[in-house]
């Protein structure tokens, strides 16, 4: 009995979860010996969000199937704890929720429930550090409060990506300005309108410049009216307007980018339904087009034979967007996944305050407001080519391990998701270094003289910034990384998978279907140490359904014996890589 204690979590037994989540997911059906490793995997892989990641606690409360030895599952358990941590799996969290209805007459149950969702939601706050939170993030970071920080950085780094214009950062060998696309998403009443707020704090100077040249603009437009017909009537100023409107048609948006000069452009909206009601579905892929050379640093070229019609010669694209909106908001946005615009953008999510009690908003003092001012206007003025070769070696060791997680699941998604996700990564970690650069000049020097300091001395700002790569702010690259690919694959992978099987119908390749899943055991992990095809074929159709064909196999072992897991010895396969 006193064992039987330990295996709870608050006033909730493990074994009541376990065998709810067999109800919900295998019809209560027991585990046989050819599922038995991927339902242990699988298992361990949700508890240990409720565990501490316990190995000890998991070998206690996740039964043995028929087929497992004591070894087999507590490597099952090992590798489940030891695979890069995510918020908890959609299973459990349904699973949970029936409970929470099961139990609804029992308060204790509930409430343990609710601090098991409760910590969840702080999981990305608890392993982000602190310490990567500079002036400005750290004052952004209190008005949203701990629950909705990811999403807070991943919109206002796109937005701080846009007011730091004059700063390149090398990535992969090449530099390019910080470009950023955001998308956060969150019920209504999910207190997005923090974040707008935010961005329009960050965006004073901007918006305070913008507002002279709309004056001037405004008068222009007055003078028109009154004298249409006047031949000396000047002609319409090209004024560079920086903060673009998205409610607005694209003929619009393109003359403000070809008024622009070479600073960013940034537009933030609240609605992104606005976007979708107001142009038309070929303006949307246009509008998707340029999003995509922005990201890119690309020329925009956009010519016409009216000479009235809206024109655009920039050489390089410069032009940060942050969009918030619903899920289902997202979904009427993005609606191409073969195009590169959902790999190019950030995607973030507010908490789910559904069933949360009333909180007030957070008001931040005046102090707090003049710091982010103070630090987005120092932002403003700096300039350099950056290089950050520790932040660049995190990053190959996080793309390299997600690339072997994918390549042993052999998951597509999973795989593309990695290649762009680790720049806009590194991006964002460069905007919260600048951030700390500021903070450190403005606290020795004050707002003046660290603006002098920043333009009098181009080299300042490089030896600044390769000082900031301490271990918090590369702690902070993988948590982000591991956050942008964890929404992708939240929201997108069962698109994306049904995206990429058309397209090789399409092309009349490789017709598989595949399902979604979240990840179970791999199949490389599951074969033995020396295996044939016929072996991969069968734990390959266990893991990924019964239509896995010969040529899936074939080029699946291809891939392996490329990168160096496996090589072919006497007619059979023998793994050399783990």
């Amino acid at each position: 009995m006193e064992e039987k204690e330990k295996l709870r979590y608050g006033d909730l037994e493990y074994e009541v979860i376990i065998d709810k989540w067999d109800e919900m997911n295998y019809n209560s059906q027991k585990a046989t010996a050819n599922d038995a490793r991927t339902r242990t995997y699988e298992l361990a892989k949700a508890l240990r969000n409720i565990t501490n990641n316990d190995c000890e606690l998991l070998k206690k409360i996740i039964p043995t199937y028929d087929g497992m030895t004591d070894a087999l599952k507590a490597a099952q358990i090992a590798k489940a704890v030891n695979a890069p941590v995510t918020q908890m799996p959609q299973r459990l969290k349904d699973v949970l929720n029936a409970l929470k209805n099961d139990y609804a007459n029992n308060e204790k149950v509930e409430k343990t429930i609710s601090d098991i969702m409760k910590e969840d939601e702080l999981l990305y706050f608890r392993l982000l550090p602190q310490k990567a939170l500079a002036m400005g993030y750290r004052e952004s970071a209190m008005k949203v409060g701990e629950k909705n920080i990811m999403p807070m950085v991943v919109c206002i780094g796109t937005v701080l990506g846009g007011i730091a214009t004059g700063v390149r950062l090398k990535v992969d060998g090449t530099f390019n300005w910080l470009n950023l696309l955001a998308y956060c998403a969150g019920a209504p009443g999910s207190n997005k309108s923090d974040i707008k707020e935010l961005c329009d704090l960050w965006l004073t100077d901007v918006l305070e410049d913008d507002k002279a040249i709309l004056e001037k603009e405004a008068e222009w437009r007055k003078l028109y009216k009154k004298k249409r017909n006047d031949k000396n009537l000047p002609p319409e100023p090209e004024l560079p307007l920086r903060c673009i409107p998205l409610n607005n048609t694209l003929a619009n948006v393109v003359e403000r980018m070809n008024n622009l000069d070479e600073r960013h452009a940034v537009s933030v909206t609240e609605e992104s339904d606005e976007i979708s009601a107001k142009w038309s579905a070929k303006e949307l892929v246009e509008f998707s087009v340029y999003l995509r050379k922005a990201w890119d640093s690309e020329r925009l070229l956009r010519e016409a034979k009216s000479v009235d019609a809206a024109r655009c010669y920039k050489e390089h694209l410069k032009w940060n967007v942050v969009l918030l909106g619903t899920d289902d908001a997202l979904y009427r946005f993005v609606r191409n996944y073969n195009d590169g615009l959902q790999s190019r953008m950030c995607f973030g999510r507010m908490f789910d305050n559904t069933f949360a009690k009333k909180t007030y908003k957070t008001m931040l003092t005046e102090r707090q407001k003049q710091n982010i001012r103070d630090v987005a206007h120092l932002l403003g003025v700096m300039k350099g080519d950056i290089v950050l070769t520790k932040l660049q070696q995190r990053d190959d060791t996080w793309t390299e391990r997600i690339r072997l997680s994918a390549l042993k699941c052999d998951d597509e998604v999973l795989a593309n998701c990695r290649k762009r996700n680790h720049t806009s990564a590194q991006r964002i970690v460069c905007t919260m270094m600048l951030c700390s650069v500021a903070e450190k000049l403005l606290k020795k020097y004050g707002p003046q003289k660290a603006e002098e300091l920043i333009k009098d001395n181009g080299e300042l700002l490089q030896r600044m910034m390769v000082r900031e790569q301490t271990e918090e702010m590369l702690t902070a690259y993988d948590v982000i990384a591991d956050y942008l690919i964890d929404n992708d694959l939240y929201f997108f992978r069962s698109k994306l998978t049904k995206a990429y099987e058309q397209n090789r119908n399409e092309r009349g390749g490789d017709d598989q279907k595949r399902t979604r899943r979240g990840k179970n055991d791999t199949i490389f992990d599951q074969l033995p140490q020396n295996f044939s095809k016929s072996d991969a074929m069968k734990i390959a159709a266990r893991v990924k359904g019964d239509n896995v064909t010969d040529n899936t196999i074939a080029k699946m072992l291809y891939n392996w014996k490329n990168s160096g897991l496996v090589v072919m010895e006497g007619g059979l396969f023998r793994k050399i890589k783990n």
